[in-house]
């Protein structure tokens, strides 16, 4: 009897409950998986460890390149996106979501009110009167009946082991990961309206070239037109330098047209129809001329503003935490981390809390007024007893995913510092081949240079200059090319390296 007394029994329920509950708890444990992806201390890529300077504004990297109406354009394109506006609204959705989750760890109350009329018919009177013999005698065949109610009720289920709080996790997660996406958003329209900008400036380039060769082939064709009606050459020499002047007039509706699909990519980018942009977008945009311009011997090619060099001393640790697709896949693994938490809650019992408090009348004409007021307060316990293995089911499926998520970020992890070696590497390979390009064109400028002097001194026909200018200009168009590729591997490795937002 004394081990029964209610003193004594207390303190062991108390201990005996606190003991479940920290078994339960226990049993929420979460055990995420570790990220196999090794991270490097630094980039193999020579560009990558180089350091010295100060270091670039990777959120805004398009201004270093000095050229204002690209960064006019791209500042229109992300303003106007649809990408990013579509982004945007996803974001808020979320976060609302967020907003719903959290609001499952707080009360949920409500107030109802109702109001009725209508008729009674009392087909079976005698029944009453039994009921309710001192008003028997004022009981009609029928009543009128007239109805209010009013009350609140509050439920409240206690979050005694975190899976509501978990759930609300989870949302802001998935917010976290919407976030990304619109950072993403905004790197990739930066750096397709760069890229276009400067696929439209190369072309133009190429164009003016092309023009200037197409003068000198021309010229060179009615020199062998001139000679052969002097005897002096062959009609090969004049096939030949029709052919020429025939491949490189062929050539110009094909970069025409690039340059003309340029332009209306970027008018599209910046919210504009492509063939009918608005008066302050067409300035901005890249002319497509119609027909070749007057070309002068002397008249040099249009050339770009050159990229600028590589960003050096850049980890590979910084970068992952900048790059938003890394960012969404780890908050994709606290996603599932958390939803796993409360599919394990779904096995543990729950509890609510209930309230209920209403007052009324009826009345029922030719009876006295019924009205009264009532409380409820109660508590719920809820327990899953049986359900054929569905929520242990659940609960595997959720560390699967939890497993997923996680190797899906190792693979976000490699692709991440793969793109940024490749792009470093390809930087690297374009400015080499630039310097090559650009000594060639020197050496043959020099030669034209020096066969026109020899030509005007008398002791060299007209084609030898003619022909080092030809020559000059496919040294010009391949340098242009090699340009147009240094720039775009330029905004390659800028979006590796997750600038851009």
């Amino acid at each position: 009897r004394a081990l029964c007394s209610p003193r004594r029994a207390a303190p062991l329920l108390a201990l005996a409950c606190a003991a479940w509950l920290a078994g339960c708890g226990q049993a929420l444990k979460v055990h995420t998986p570790p990220a196999q992806a090794r991270v490097p201390d630094a980039f193999s890529a020579p560009a990558a460890q180089a350091s010295g300077g100060p270091q670039q504004d990777l959120g805004r990297w398009w201004r270093l390149w000095g050229d204002a109406r690209m960064n006019a354009l791209i500042e229109r394109a992300l303003a106007a996106s649809p990408d990013i506006r579509a982004a945007q609204a996803n974001l808020q959705a979320a976060r609302a979501l967020a907003d719903v989750a959290e609001s499952a760890l707080y009360p949920t109350a409500v107030a109802a009110a109702a109001a009725g009329a209508g008729t009674a018919d009392w087909r079976n009177a005698s029944a009453w009167r039994t009921l309710a013999p001192p008003y028997s005698a004022a009981l009609p065949s029928s009543a009128d009946a007239r109805g209010l109610a009013a009350g609140v009720g509050a439920v409240w289920e206690a979050d005694v082991f975190g899976a509501r709080r978990t759930d609300a996790s989870a949302a802001q997660a998935a917010a976290a990961i919407a976030q990304e996406r619109l950072h993403g958003a905004h790197m990739l329209v930066a750096a397709e309206v760069a890229s276009n900008w400067r696929e439209a400036l190369a072309l133009a380039q190429r164009l003016s070239i092309l023009d200037a060769a197409t003068a000198t082939a021309a010229q060179l064709h009615s020199y062998a037109q001139a000679r052969l009606a002097a005897g002096r050459a062959r009609a090969a020499d004049v096939a030949a330098a029709q052919a020429r002047l025939a491949g490189l007039q062929a050539a110009r509706p094909a970069l025409q047209a690039l340059l003309l699909t340029r332009r209306q990519r970027l008018a599209a980018l910046c919210g504009q129809p492509p063939g009918q942009p608005d008066a302050a977008l067409a300035a901005l945009l890249p002319d497509v001329p119609d027909a070749p311009a007057a070309a002068s011997e002397a008249a040099a090619p249009p050339e770009p503003s050159a990229p600028p060099a590589p960003p050096s001393g850049q980890l590979p640790s910084s970068v992952l935490a900048r790059r938003p697709d890394v960012r969404a896949r780890q908050q994709a693994v606290q996603a599932r981390a958390a939803q796993l938490k409360s599919l394990k809650a779904e096995l543990l019992p729950s509890f609510g809390i209930v309230f209920l408090g209403n007052e009324g009348r009826l009345d029922f004409s030719g009876l006295p007024r019924a009205s009264g007021a009532g409380g409820l307060i109660g508590l719920r316990v809820s327990l899953p007893l049986f359900t054929a293995g569905r929520l242990q089911a659940q609960a595997r499926a959720g560390d699967a995913r939890l497993h997923a998520a996680v190797a899906e970020y190792d693979r976000a992890v490699l692709d991440a510092l793969q793109e940024v070696e490749a792009a470093y590497a390809a930087r690297a390979a374009l400015d080499a081949r630039v310097e090559s390009l650009r000594a060639a064109r020197q050496s043959a400028a020099r030669r034209a240079s020096g066969l026109q002097a020899l030509y005007q001194a008398g002791e060299r026909q007209r084609d030898a200059p003619l022909q080092a200018r030809l020559e000059l200009a496919e040294a010009d168009d391949a340098l242009a090319q090699a340009r147009m590729q240094q720039a775009s591997a330029s905004i390659r490795l800028y979006q590796a390296l997750g600038g851009g937002w």
